[in-house]
């Protein structure tokens, strides 16, 4: 990899890393402001990349909903990540309803025992809510070689420990360049999960439940409780439920 192992600078979202790389790091510069699109990552320190984690760009995505819930909310963050596809890639847009899907039902399916651990805090919190801690999907992502070019990916996760990248595999025979780069990232640590487009786009979100590793499931364990990217404003919950005076 171009940058050092606890440094890496991931561009996503885009067909251009180079171009979207250099703009962001100019304007991080000049103003602060943290590019959407240019995942910073120490590998010795950052943790999980999850839903929860900003920052975003909703200009991206015309139909945000009203989130008014969090299922809702998670629908405006399966749009947004669409938006960041291919728009000719159709594998891409299954994987993110697939994607989507899995953390809906894996949700669905602990409901009760959720609903029941988050009891004390008096509906502050509803099981789905624990949607924003599933890692968050990274689309058209891009890691940097020795060379100073770019390995583009159709997705990327970060677990913590471990980046994991998802190749998409077509019809079409891969080619010795791309086995090459598949391996070179191997080498490096990057887990690469090769997904079936047919078996993806026949069972969607039943298949990735059988190639997504143990980091994508039961994500809401080691989570003290639910976040959200979409933050209420602090007072205005302590002022309808705890300021009696």
């Amino acid at each position: 990899m171009a940058e050092t192992s606890h440094n890496l600078i991931i561009p996503f979202g885009t067909a251009d890393p180079e171009r979207v790389k250099s703009i962001g790091s100019q304007r991080e510069a000049e103003s602060g402001s943290v590019s959407t699109n240019l995942f910073r990552l120490n590998t010795s320190a950052t943790p999980a990349l999850r839903l929860h984690h900003g920052p975003y760009d909703f200009r991206v995505s015309r139909d945000l909903g009203t989130q008014s819930d969090a299922f809702t909310s998670l629908t405006a963050l399966q749009n947004y990540s669409h938006a960041l596809c291919d728009l000719w890639r159709k594998t891409q847009h299954v994987f993110v309803e697939a994607y989507f899907d899995f953390i809906r039902l894996s949700l669905e399916k602990e409901q009760v025992s959720l609903t029941k651990d988050l009891a004390p805090y008096d509906g502050i919190y509803t099981y789905e809510d624990w949607s924003f801690s599933a890692l968050r999907p990274l689309p058209r992502a891009h890691l940097a070689t020795k060379t100073k070019t770019f390995i583009p990916m159709d997705f990327i996760f970060w677990t913590g420990k471990t980046l994991i990248a998802v190749d998409i595999i077509d019809f079409q025979t891969q080619t010795r360049a791309r086995q090459a780069e598949l391996e070179a990232l191997n080498k490096n640590g990057v887990v690469i999960i090769s997904a079936e487009s047919a078996r993806l786009t026949r069972d969607r979100s039943a298949y990735l439940a059988l190639i997504l590793p143990k980091p994508f499931h039961l994500f809401w364990y080691n989570e003290v409780l639910p976040q959200s990217p979409f933050k209420p404003e602090i007072s205005k919950i302590l002022c309808s439920r705890h300021l009696d005076f």
